[in-house]
């Protein structure tokens, strides 16, 4: 029953839940981030206003241009993991829950290295428990590493547990030519007890919670008309009842999906043709993003987002502001506040060792040790 396109919105009207995708693109060069779903789960009643990220209480007042804040990876369980950065200043992690407006700054990982892709999993609701996997990469003045195969892309893996309240390296990510790198508008999928992340040219890599690779990486699925080399963003993994899902748009205006199967390892062709004929008269190549729910499929073209229900063939249609590099984090959210206990500061404080220490800190240890020498030597 619940996956029934009629299930959702009856399902959000009785218990004031939120649901739907948080999409991130762009407008005349600014970041922004909308939020988009079906009549009557978008937060729009008497209760709540309509839905939207908010902005940390200590940045409200700073100018809208100065604070650039980039969702880089959604839950099910109504949490984002965020990237705020204040003009040209250092990057800060957080944690917020938009429905409740509550914020949580976070340590910071080795930010000197650029983050590709950012996974969030939610282990506990009540007090909360979630990990965050990050994969960056160097800076472009570090060169790539060589080794006898030819060239390997390095990718730097590193984990945030909330319950030590730190981060930690994990073993880092090879990809072994320079052309596999990461689908840049395809967000982490968590599906199965596992993390997806699409790579370029039709490859999937799974990571469990501790960011490890637990099967050699695999092919998605094969979509007429499309070829692996030369990905066109027409097939997206996603989330399927639980499961890891392909979609795929064909040439032909057929939209088709499949599962994968952990065990034995292959897809499985679910939804073999379904004809998007009423929505070629509003956009004529939209493309799917995922499914909203079993039976309802999500696509876009520009700035034109469809809900398009496979039963009856009917679509929901919302009007973006943004009209590029759009990515689609699918989100969910009740209205009660995050209940995280927060580690003493002693804990926190036991993530300092992992990075650098500033020149503070360095100029302290210098003085002291210089006047030390200098007391000892006229003793």
């Amino acid at each position: 029953m619940i996956f029934e396109s009629s299930f959702m919105p009856q399902f959000c009207a009785n218990s004031q839940n939120i649901s739907g995708y948080f999409v991130q693109g762009r407008l005349f060069g600014d970041q922004l981030s909308e939020f988009v779903s079906m009549d009557g789960c978008s937060g729009n009643s008497t209760t709540t206003t309509p839905f939207h990220l908010p902005r940390p209480d200590e940045l409200v007042k700073l100018p809208a241009f100065f604070v650039n804040t980039r969702i880089v990876a959604s839950t099910m369980q109504g949490i984002l993991c965020c990237v705020i950065t204040l003009g040209n200043w250092r990057s800060r992690f957080h944690i917020c829950k938009p429905s409740t407006k509550q914020w949580v700054k976070l340590p910071s990982p080795k930010m000197r290295y650029i983050t590709e892709k950012v996974a969030l999993i939610v282990l506990r609701s009540k007090p909360l428990h979630f990990k965050i996997i990050r994969l960056s990469s160097p800076p472009t003045s570090q060169p790539y590493h060589y080794s006898k195969l030819g060239l390997i892309t390095h990718y730097r893996c590193e984990i945030f547990d909330s319950e030590y309240w730190r981060w930690r390296q994990g073993k880092d990510i090879l990809l072994l030519s320079l052309s596999s790198f990461f689908e840049p508008y395809a967000p982490a999928v968590h599906a199965a007890g596992l993390i997806y992340f699409q790579l370029c040219h039709g490859q999937v890599m799974a990571l469990n919670y501790d960011g490890e690779e637990v099967f050699p990486r695999f092919s998605l699925p094969n979509c007429p008309g499309i070829d692996d080399k030369y990905n066109d963003g027409h097939r997206l993994i996603n989330e399927y009842k639980g499961k890891l899902g392909c979609t795929c748009l064909s040439p032909n205006g057929i939209i088709m999906l499949w599962v994968f199967d952990n065990r034995r390892r292959d897809w499985e062709l679910i939804i073999k043709e379904v004809d998007i004929e009423i929505i070629k008269g509003e956009a004529k190549y939209a493309i799917p993003r995922g499914f909203y729910n079993a039976d309802i499929a999500l696509m876009a073209q520009g700035n034109r987002v469809f809900f398009y229900k496979l039963q009856d063939k009917s679509f929901n249609l919302v009007t973006l502001k943004c009209h590029s590099r759009r990515i689609f984090f699918p989100f969910r959210s009740d209205l009660e506040p995050m209940d995280i206990r927060m580690p003493r500061a002693t804990i926190i404080s036991s993530t300092k060792h992992l990075y650098r220490p500033s020149w503070i800190s360095f100029v302290t240890v210098f003085l002291f040790l210089f006047g030390t020498f200098l007391l000892f030597s006229h003793a």
